[in-house]
């Protein structure tokens, strides 16, 4: 986990978790936020995008998305994975690999959301100029060929996190300085070359909560190419409960009302004609309970806005919030009375 210098405030930036390189690896809050009737969607004309999905991250374990399902007494209906995002070689290395992880939970009745990345830092020109077409080419048929029996719409997250200063995947040119029109231009390319391979695929796009080094609206793709949008978001104890105890309480109204936080997310979306996600997100703390207990209600009341939410039920990448081996009992009771077998959601 590498963490942003001198960011100990309950209330600073969200300092997160490394980018992953090992790739397999408040009803009224809502709609205050602005959640209104949403305009057509991009892909209106190829079929709906399904809602209120509850996905879990749990690494590259079959045995472990088995155990999250087992302890929430439902099914999850999707599971995230990852291509790798260390560099070119690793990326197109881990393909073979996560596509048949991926057959593997299709086989077992549940749906895949992939986070395909770029193949390490920089490198966004190189995929905006055309020189990494082969490889979305290549991705894109291999995904679309293990749904072949299958309707089901595919999620794609591209390049998320692309405003967090740390993160392999910041929308950053060669020299290192900010490019949101590079990122733009990256996601663009491949977006097309997956949505011209089947019109199945749909797109999250997915900055980290908060401004980061980058204001995300800079890198707002398009409607045509985005369906989903979302952020990722944990609560921390090491950076979030500072010498607080609320419970939480207040590093939650935080993260709605901080610019391009919650309430941010909501307005945006919805000015797009666009569902909500949340395509990461964790508590690490066992006395985070309020925030746990707003956060799920918040979730609940985006109601048919909601594409997915997507829980990390992983101890490493520097966030230990895994609810499944009940290391967390008082945030994992929350979670399954608001998302497990008895809820409406």
């Amino acid at each position: 986990m590498r963490t942003v210098p001198g960011c100990k405030s309950a209330f600073a930036p969200f300092s997160r978790r490394q980018a992953i390189l090992t790739g397999a690896g408040l009803l009224a809050a809502a709609t205050a936020g602005g959640c209104k009737a949403h305009a057509a969607r991009a892909d209106d004309a190829t079929g709906n995008i399904p809602t209120r999905q509850l996905g879990a991250i749990t690494g590259n374990s079959l045995n472990d998305m088995k155990r999250f399902s087992q302890w929430l007494g439902k099914t999850q209906n999707h599971d995230l994975l990852y291509f790798n995002q260390e560099n070119w070689q690793s990326l197109e290395q881990s393909v073979p690999y996560i596509i048949s992880l991926g057959a593997s939970v299709l086989a077992q009745g549940r749906n895949v959301q992939w986070s395909i990345p770029a193949g390490g830092a920089r490198a966004y020109a190189e995929i905006a100029n055309g020189g990494r077409d082969g490889l979305y080419q290549d991705i894109a048929r291999r995904i679309e060929a293990i749904y072949s029996q299958s309707s089901q719409r595919v999620c794609v997250r591209l390049f998320w996190e692309f405003n967090l200063p740390e993160q392999t995947l910041a929308a950053r040119g060669a020299d290192g300085s900010w490019h949101p029109e590079l990122y733009v231009a990256a996601y663009r390319r491949v977006a097309s070359i997956l949505r011209k391979q089947s019109n199945r695929f749909y797109f999250d796009w997915c900055p980290n909560i908060g401004a980061g080094g980058l204001p995300p609206d800079r890198c707002y793709p398009g409607d045509e190419l985005v369906d989903v949008v979302s952020v990722d978001v944990y609560y921390r104890r090491i950076y979030d409960r500072g010498d607080r105890h609320d419970a939480g309480s207040g590093i939650f109204e935080y993260r709605r009302t901080q610019p391009f936080g919650l309430d941010w997310l909501t307005g945006f979306a919805s000015g797009h004609g666009k569902l909500v996600g949340i395509s990461e997100w964790g508590v690490d703390d066992n006395e985070g309970t309020v925030f746990m207990q707003r956060m799920c209600a918040w979730i609940k009341g985006l109601g048919d806005l909601l594409s997915h939410h997507n829980y990390w039920d992983r101890d490493d990448g520097g966030v230990v919030s895994r609810l499944s081996t009940g290391q967390l009992p008082a945030i994992a009771q929350i979670y399954r009375e608001a998302f497990g077998s008895a809820s409406a959601t």
